[in-house]
């Protein structure tokens, strides 16, 4: 089975190449074709194109790899790149509409207008549509949920826990926290109002705890997040230490002692999974995604964002059990592996490309 799969960006967060591509590899023959430009080094055994950032180089980079129609499924990872893949096709290969897969990565709320248009028109056109996890699909407007309904599978985002235990095997042991810091907190996330990090900086100004918070993201509010952070006590240092590769955000995450996300959105986000295998405790915003992934009770706390007593006493809880908390790191190991496995989620995808191609998977 040859697979083309389309996704905009190629980077450390980009689920399409870490969790599909690198998951998938060894087992079926892939294209990898992204928009912009590749900002990490990809594995050897994936085909990997880019265009630069031009649509119309795409366009003409996917007419070139589809002149002979030999991918038996096309793997469509965002609207944009769905277009795109339209314009390529049009008007005399549009029956290779009947071999793709649209994933719909994110909660539809979280979506900018845009986004939600783009979206829509390819998950009417697509063969099949996947959400990552139940919350995805019920966020989907009932309206256009009512004409993709019969088409539309729910497949629970999945992470890699060998890698996990790759980096931990591997690692050299550099302290990414201050030895000096009671309580290790990790947030990871770009930096945008979506992700609320503004929430976690707030309710750092009116507590008295001993603590490092590292962010790891990049994103429109960097500027303001950083300001705004010059006025947390001192005996709270705060790094942003921007995106970095996924084995080094895996190396906070097993050395933190708590991983944070107040977001008010989200997809079924991969890093909270990721934390929670590592071993941190987890602070969580509640809402559907989180509550989907809903981690053991004895190793979460959800709070209401619009409360923000609520964080301050999460975070007040935390330092009040924080021997308990770095001594029970590996209670939520087998919970992680159990629900959201990599090797699940894929088995999922694969019936699915079954159902498209048609043909046996090798």
């Amino acid at each position: 089975m040859r697979l083309l799969r389309l996704a905009t960006t190629l980077n450390s967060t980009s689920a399409p190449y870490n969790q599909f591509s690198l998951g998938l590899k060894g087992r079926m023959q892939q294209t990898f074709c992204s928009l912009f430009k590749n900002e990490i080094l990809v594995d050897k055994e994936i085909e990997c194109l880019h265009s630069n950032g031009s649509i119309l180089g795409m366009v003409r980079q996917l007419k070139d790899l589809l002149k002979n129609c030999n991918y038996e499924v096309i793997h469509i990872h965002s609207g944009l790149t769905g277009i795109i893949f339209l314009l390529a096709i049009f008007p005399l290969k549009l029956r290779l509409l009947k071999r793709t897969v649209f994933t719909l990565h994110n909660s539809w709320n979280v979506l900018t207008t845009r986004n939600q248009i783009l979206d829509f028109i390819i998950m009417l056109l697509s063969n099949k549509v996947c959400t990552c996890g139940v919350s995805s699909k019920n966020s989907i407007p009932n309206f256009i949920y009512s004409l993709i309904k019969n088409k539309t599978i729910a497949v629970v985002n999945g992470f890699d826990h060998e890698r996990i235990d790759n980096v931990e095997r591997s690692r050299s042991y550099n302290l990414h926290f201050n030895e000096k810091s009671d309580i290790n907190i990790v947030c990871i996330g770009a930096l945008n109002k979506t992700k609320n990090q503004i929430a976690l900086l707030r309710a750092l100004k009116s507590i008295d705890i001993n603590a490092e918070v590292v962010f790891l993201g990049e994103g429109a509010n960097r500027h303001h997040l950083i300001k705004f952070s010059k006025d947390v006590p001192e005996n709270i240092r705060i790094q942003f230490k921007g995106r970095v590769s996924r084995d080094l955000a895996i190396e906070h995450m097993l050395e933190a002692d708590v991983s944070i996300s107040l977001s008010k959105g989200e997809g079924l986000p991969i890093a909270i999974l990721e934390s929670m295998y590592a071993g941190c405790y987890m602070i969580l915003s509640r809402i559907p995604p989180h509550n989907e992934i809903s981690p053991p009770k004895d190793r979460c706390t959800f709070v209401d964002v619009e409360n923000p007593p609520e964080i301050t006493d999460s975070l007040l809880n935390v330092k009040d059990k924080i021997l308990s908390i770095k001594e029970g790191r590996s209670h939520s190991r087998h919970y992680s592996i159990e629900n959201f496995s990599v090797h699940k989620m894929l088995s999922d995808y694969i019936e699915v490309y079954k159902s498209i191609s048609r043909k046996e998977f090798i």
